[in-house]
């Protein structure tokens, strides 16, 4: 695949998503190999289509200059207090150049908006880009999940939800 050019990201934006429930086959097919690439994880269609996330600000999509899905942050209001990160994967081609700090800023508004206090996520234990990631924005590992991922070991991370 050919490297993304500047113009071609400048075009790129993060966007509501719909309920996983209601996605064409096309872009659950897209879904599912930003999930294998991104995270090693093999999903079926259906296991795409159930996972529990809502129509609101946490449920984001990136879309590139021509509407293809490129990356997408899904997030469900776990409790009153609590948002949990359900997915959180952008295609390599889309990694930094601030997309992923873009959505994140995305998702602690609307979360903020609808009171929510708290983050929580999971992450495989050899990701350490992601593991940085959500500490600079103050998760920390507060539990090992062994038997999470095929790949290895998990990390249960949470933190405050903070606002600038």
């Amino acid at each position: 695949m050919a490297m993304l050019t500047n113009e071609e990201s400048k075009h790129a934006r993060w966007c509501l998503g719909p309920n996983p429930k209601s996605l064409d086959d096309s872009s659950v097919e897209v879904i599912k190999q930003l999930f294998l690439d991104q995270t090693g994880e093999r999903y079926a269609r259906e296991s795409v289509r159930t996972l529990p996330i809502p129509e609101w600000g946490g449920n984001l999509v990136l879309l590139d200059s021509n509407d293809m899905i490129r990356g997408l942050l899904w997030a469900n209001q776990f409790s009153e207090d609590r948002v949990r990160i359900v997915a959180f994967a952008i295609d390599s081609d889309f990694k930094g150049k601030g997309f992923g700090s873009k959505a994140w800023d995305l998702l602690i508004e609307a979360a903020s908006a609808s009171g929510h206090r708290e983050i929580q996520l999971e992450v495989r234990g050899d990701n350490e880009f992601a593991i940085d990631f959500y500490k600079k924005r103050g998760l920390e590992v507060v539990s090992k999940l062994e038997g999470y991922y095929q790949a290895g070991i998990g990390y249960v991370m949470r933190g405050p939800i903070q606002t600038k």
